[in-house]
């Protein structure tokens, strides 16, 4: 087997914001038991690294996660970057807003959909993201929904913020990378996905899904 190294693993969490809502309209109660995709407006992962103080939140761009045996291949985005949990979930409360067309709005407040363990292993010339889902055991239908596995691997790469933005998006919102963050992509659109590429706010990431578990890929799987 390939050398592998482990870079960093911790205690990873899955949130979901339920869609907005218009206001005034009956208080939107997702049952535990069932949700649909389209009840969804945005998924999270929280992680937690062990051995430093930062806590990370990630969107999901398809608001679930890829499915490893069909490879797929979705887009994210550090969205936050912080020394404690409130700092980055002080933004995901209930809250309410008025747009000129359409009223009153709502947003609901995030809901959890998961708790874990992951980690972050070089292999090769990529990096492998593994998790392995500790609450709820088994995963139910609302882990269903949202694409969260009992365990899954993916291949993860940040894409590099200097290289022209993918067609129909917006350059990312990424302060110009020092030249240690430069030198990991050089001339390249990606770079795999290290502890340090994790702590940029703005940075986007690709993660492509695998069909091997963690232990049949590297040999090493998360723990707590």
């Amino acid at each position: 087997m390939a050398r592998v190294e482990l870079l960093e693993q911790g205690e990873l969490y899955f949130l979901y914001t339920p869609r907005v809502r218009p206001g005034g309209a009956l208080p939107l109660t997702l049952d535990d038991a069932s949700i649909r995709l389209r009840d969804v407006q945005r998924l999270y992962i929280v992680l937690r690294p062990t051995g430093k103080v930062a806590y990370r939140r990630i969107l999901v761009g398809r608001k679930r996660m890829p499915d490893p045996q069909r490879r797929q291949r979705f887009w994210a985005e550090i969205e936050r970057v912080g020394r404690s949990a409130a700092a980055i979930l002080q933004d995901l409360h209930r809250f309410e807003y008025d747009t000129k067309t359409r009223g009153r709005r709502v947003q609901p407040a995030a809901k959890a959909a998961g708790e874990g363990v992951y980690t972050l292993l070089r292999h090769e010339s990529h990096a492998h993201f593994t998790y392995r889902l500790i609450d709820p055991a088994p995963p139910g239908q609302v882990q269903h929904a949202l694409g969260i596995l009992p365990r899954a691997s993916y291949i993860a790469a940040a894409f590099n913020p200097e290289a022209p933005p993918r067609l129909g998006r917006r350059p990312p919102d990424v302060a110009a990378p020092p030249s240690a963050l430069r030198e990991k992509f050089g001339d390249n659109r990606f770079a795999p996905l290290d502890p340090d590429l994790l702590d940029v706010e703005g940075l986007e990431l690709v993660l492509i899904g695998t069909s091997g578990t963690a232990r049949q890929e590297t040999g090493i799987e998360p723990r707590r």
